[in-house]
């Protein structure tokens, strides 16, 4: 009987026996067993994996535990006519299902999500909260970027104390009729203050690390799914936060769509970090590598940087190449912090740009951002009064004008 406790540790170990015999071996005089001669031995053999199966996982906690894991497991073992002494040796072998990308072809589409909030105090209307969530599209594959664009409409006489920006990863357990699901934060950014009557801009740039796939197929008590959410905390009565949260689904696959990939060639794979700043995965030699139980190993396509809409960095509109695969957890991606926080210096236009601009809300406005080497473009009607308020980040000038 499936218990609450079943749902904090869920394994599934798939192992194949199989059966080799060997035609040369020296038989006994009695017939009774085999021996094996002094020296080196080797038995080549194949097997065809059943084709409805899972792929490897490993679901860690925030702690490092072991939450869930899928594992398949190969064992030889040797042992005497009487089983009195036995050798064995077992390897974990890494089973990954494909994600095309391409059998969903809507997911190249960008995609717009909005939503208000309405703020009262002592049932007195204090305005509203305007958030949309814009995303150039809603299925990647490891190593892409994601453009991610934030429009915020404050036109309430409250004030937007936060706005946080995350990439999740959700992960179902089952167990009988009991369901837990567990969040891991991937990628986290904060945005800043926007004031009554202001609106705020966001953009920003995401490289996507080496994840397992969306959907567990094949088995019935995972199950993976990626979120991009913004949650906006704004000031309400009596000291009060109300909260705002928009969510909206990502799928991340291993085969990417035709239009962002014209090369799909794969090497083998070495990787030890992953850099968020500017998506490169770092290396180490396959002799530092575990071989007793390696962990999961996801397809990570290299991209190289691509100017985004109405930005010029200069250098061209680069090129896209596969590198191969990333070792990693489905929620830890083990980070160079240093080298990290020395490449964001170096590439600027992978900056967020948020800045809070006086907004009329009682006309129709258009936002437009610019600064040196790099921004987003927004959209929207006329009309309205000109401002404009600058903020500075490390050197680099980013502009929201309201017209």
């Amino acid at each position: 009987m499936p218990s609450k406790y079943m749902l904090y540790f869920v394994y599934l170990s798939i192992n194949f026996a199989l059966h080799v015999f060997l035609p040369d071996f020296d038989e006994n005089s009695d017939g009774s067993c085999y021996t094996i001669s002094p020296g080196f031995h080797q038995f080549p053999f194949k097997f065809q994996l059943p084709e409805r199966l899972p792929s490897s996982f490993e679901y860690y906690s925030e702690t490092g535990r072991i939450k869930a894991r899928i594992t398949f497991n190969v064992k030889a073992e040797v042992e005497n006519a009487k089983r009195s002494a036995s050798h064995s040796r077992e390897r974990t072998i890494l089973v990954v299902n494909y994600y095309d990308l391409n059998a969903h072809r809507h997911l190249i589409d960008r995609v717009c999500l909005k939503k208000e909030i309405s703020l009262a105090y002592c049932c007195v209307s204090k305005g509203r909260i305007i958030c949309e969530l814009s995303l150039a599209k809603t299925g990647y594959v490891p190593g892409e970027t994601m453009d991610i664009s934030v429009h915020l409409f404050n036109s309430s006489s409250a004030c937007v104390r936060s706005t946080h920006i995350t990439f999740q990863q959700r992960v179902f357990l089952s167990a009988g009729s009991h369901r837990k699901v567990a969040s891991a934060l991937i990628f986290s950014i904060s945005g800043q203050r926007v004031k009554p009557g202001a609106s705020g801009y966001y953009h920003d740039v995401i490289h996507i690390p080496p994840l397992p796939p969306t959907g567990m197929p094949h088995c019935e008590i995972i199950d993976l799914e990626y979120v991009v959410q913004i949650q906006i905390e704004a000031s309400g009565a009596f000291g009060q936060t109300q909260v705002l949260e928009l969510s909206l689904p990502v799928i991340i696959g291993n085969v990417p769509l035709r239009e962002s990939f014209m090369d799909n060639k794969q090497v083998v794979p070495c990787f030890a970090h992953f850099d968020f700043g500017t998506g490169d995965i770092i290396e180490h030699s396959p002799s530092e590598l575990s071989t007793e139980t390696p962990r999961p190993v996801y397809t990570y396509y290299k991209t190289e940087r691509r100017p985004l809409a109405g930005t010029d960095y200069g250098d061209g509109a680069g090129t896209d190449s596969v590198i191969g695969v990333g070792y990693g957890s489905s929620s830890q991606v083990s980070l160079d912090r240093g080298r990290q926080q020395q490449q964001q210096q170096q590439q600027q236009n992978l900056r967020p740009i948020m800045a809070a601009s006086s907004l009329d809300t009682n006309a129709s406005s258009s936002l437009m951002a610019s600064g040196g080497g790099g921004g987003g473009g927004g959209g929207g009607g006329g009309g309205g009064g000109r401002c404009s308020s600058r903020s500075s980040y490390g050197g680099r000038n980013g502009t929201i004008t309201a017209i």
